[in-house]
């Protein structure tokens, strides 16, 4: 058998080029022809080479790899599905680039340090930093300290970092979806928010007091109509029951995670409450959850495969010297069973 390791030299000997020609493929395709990329390519499926990244990194000074900085507990990623929609998209997009991930969590403040020291070393060429559940502006801080490319998929709380982002409308989904119960016979709107701190929080809440205070006639003390959860479904079972002790008159509901909403409904049930007759709700995210839901969930759908993709695209862009850019994208309503 054959244990002949391909070279670039057999490459550019097969492609029928030069090995400076390959040498520039691999490094980007910068000033390589259609025609002698094509080949290229050819010649590398052909010998299946395998390219040294410690050697490309020695010429480029890049480390052809990227983190995913989950700034949450380790166990949340297992536990909100939204995580695992959104690596996939990541994963999938740096793929199409040739560019590999490593994924970090962040369980406590130890963890935290020696992620960032990790990131400082050089090891990865930025870093997407997704954190719904808690704020993340120290580690965001750091990260641009250390002069390492960085975007984060949420509306950084200092607008002034150089960091991209990518989220999406919170204020005008938590609106248009308030709107809606209201169009539909809301009296007593109540919310169920998630952890305070990040911005799709704020942005949600603001949503929805703007939403009661211009279409509500009973309007005094909106505030008092929020709890908050953790996007899991128990912590929205528990809000529920906390809105309904507090406010049984509570007739509609905005719920900010499906989760939530899943956990509210199984409250209701609980009180002998009716979805959509008694109590409508309207969650987010348009989950697996919510086509499970019984009765299926209203909800906002977040394009979670855009969100992905914009979060490559402005790490790449960063990475290559360009200025760092803010992207929000909008979301859609999805009318199922859970509203009139």
């Amino acid at each position: 058998m054959n244990q002949h390791k391909a070279t670039i030299h057999d490459v550019a000997r097969i492609a029928g080029v030069s090995r400076a020609t390959v040498s520039r493929y691999l490094n980007g395709h910068r000033w390589v022809s259609k025609d002698a990329s094509a080949k290229i390519k050819e010649a590398i499926a052909q010998t299946h080479y395998v390219a040294n990244t410690h050697a490309r990194a020695l010429v480029t000074g890049l480390a052809g790899s990227v983190a995913f900085l989950l700034g949450e507990p380790q166990k949340l990623l297992f536990e909100d599905p939204n995580f695992a929609i959104l690596l996939r998209a990541v994963a999938n997009e740096l793929g199409k680039r040739d560019t590999s991930f490593l994924l970090m969590t962040t369980d406590n403040k130890d963890e935290e340090r020696r992620n960032l020291a990790y990131l400082q070393a050089g090891h990865v060429d930025g870093v997407i930093q997704v954190a719904w559940h808690q704020d993340s502006s120290e580690m965001i801080a750091a990260l641009v300290a250390a002069k390492i490319p960085t975007v984060v998929a949420e509306h950084p709380a200092d607008e002034t970092l150089p960091v991209g982002y990518v989220h999406v409308e919170d204020y005008g989904s938590a609106r248009k979806a308030c709107e809606y119960l209201i169009d539909r016979g809301a009296q007593h709107l109540a919310m169920i928010a998630g952890p305070e701190g990040p911005s799709g929080t704020r942005d949600r809440i603001n949503g929805f007091l703007d939403t009661v205070q211009s279409r509500l006639s009973d309007t005094h003390h909106a505030d008092q109509f929020i709890v908050h959860g953790d996007y899991s479904s128990a912590s929205g079972e528990q809000a529920m029951a906390t809105l309904l002790d507090a406010h049984p008159d509570t007739d509609a509901v905005f719920v900010s995670s499906d989760a939530m909403a899943v956990g509210a409904m199984k409250t209701l049930r609980a009180r002998e409450l009716s979805v959509p007759d008694d109590v409508q709700i309207v969650g987010f995210d348009d989950s697996a959850a919510a086509m499970l839901a019984d009765p299926a969930l209203t909800t906002v759908r977040q394009p979670f495969e855009e969100i992905g993709k914009h979060l490559v695209d402005q790490l790449m862009r960063i990475i290559g010297g360009e200025q760092a850019i803010g992207v929000t994208l909008p979301c859609e309503l999805v009318v199922r069973d859970t509203t009139k």
